[in-house]
């Protein structure tokens, strides 16, 4: 069964009703319950279909594959998945035909990445309660232009599988990977990146905190700080030796410091998100990296 054809698909579509119907056959019990709400399947079954409108897709995804539908009436699969038993949830019933990528309930992370010929490029603990699910660990990992997303439990084994288009921010990241060799990094302009330390944010930060904003407290700005200066320090190497994904990697790493501080405290709001967000393009545009002018480099891992 291919299950990657179905995505951006039409409900409508008649390789989608078909998809449907063999679904439904094999899970009977309440199979279109929730599909007022743009999810075929069953919370508590192995299977679901997800469906978005075709304006939320396609402000998401670029690739709608067909449609079917008036506009305002039209439906496009966004997302599949696939579970198995859950050792909490009683209910649970398991998927019953085989998964993509001859995955199986109860493979080891290293196994699905072995299938798969590619490690995670994003890992991260369950946002499932406990006492919701045994889920522990969600695992992302791009495959041509598909998301696989792996659920696991504590063991880091195989629970639920879920597959998706690429998303725009994705695809972006992947055509700026592509241009790489294109890149013309200017050596000469690491006094450019060192000139900007001074446009940190920090200081405002700090001038709102002794206002009074409670929204800051001095130990997340000194280790956002911290981070800054590193980031900018990196560039500027990466600029002196021309190194592209080095660049790159330094975006990464302050990204996902101030994810940490941003978890822990919540201090990164709509403002703090613009100046880091600005900051951050301006120091990488500055080594002579090219972006295009709709594209955030930080979009691929900032959850601020």
């Amino acid at each position: 069964m291919n299950h990657f054809d179905i995505l951006g698909r039409s409900i409508a579509d008649p390789v989608v009703e078909s998809y449907l119907a063999y679904h439904e056959r094999l899970d009977p019990i309440d199979f279109r319950t929730n599909a007022e709400i743009g999810f075929f399947g069953g919370f508590d079954s192995g299977f679901g279909l997800q469906v978005e409108s075709l304006s939320a897709y396609s402000t998401e995804f670029e690739e709608v594959r067909s449609r079917h539908l008036p506009d305002g009436e039209e439906r496009i699969v966004s997302r599949l998945s696939f579970a198995g038993l859950d050792t909490i949830r009683a209910l649970q019933r398991a998927y019953l035909s085989a998964l993509p990528f001859d995955l199986t309930f109860g493979d080891s992370s290293d196994v699905v990445a072995e299938k798969l010929g590619t490690g995670p490029f994003r890992e991260g603990k369950s946002s499932t309660l406990p006492e919701y699910s045994a889920e522990r660990f969600d695992h992302s990992y791009a495959f041509g232009n598909l998301v696989v997303i792996a659920k696991y439990d504590a063991d880091l084994r195989l629970m639920a599988v879920y597959l998706m288009q690429a998303d725009r921010t994705m695809l972006k990241a992947k055509h700026r990977r592509a241009s790489f060799p294109k890149q013309k990094i200017v050596p000469g302009n690491v006094d450019k990146v060192e000139a900007l330390r001074i446009q940190m944010p920090t200081a405002r930060w700090r001038e709102s905190m002794a206002e009074g904003d409670e929204l800051f407290n001095e130990a997340d700005i000194a280790t956002a700080e911290t981070a800054l200066n590193a980031f900018i320090d990196k560039v500027k190497s990466a600029t002196s030796q021309r190194d592209v994904q080095a660049i790159e990697a330094a975006v990464k790493d302050i990204v996902l410091a101030i994810n940490e501080i941003h978890g822990r405290s919540g201090m990164i709001e709509t403002l703090e998100r613009d100046e880091l967000g600005v900051l951050i393009d301006t120091v990488v545009r500055a080594s002579g990296f090219s972006l295009p002018d709709d594209e955030d480099i930080t979009a691929e891992w900032r959850e601020w």
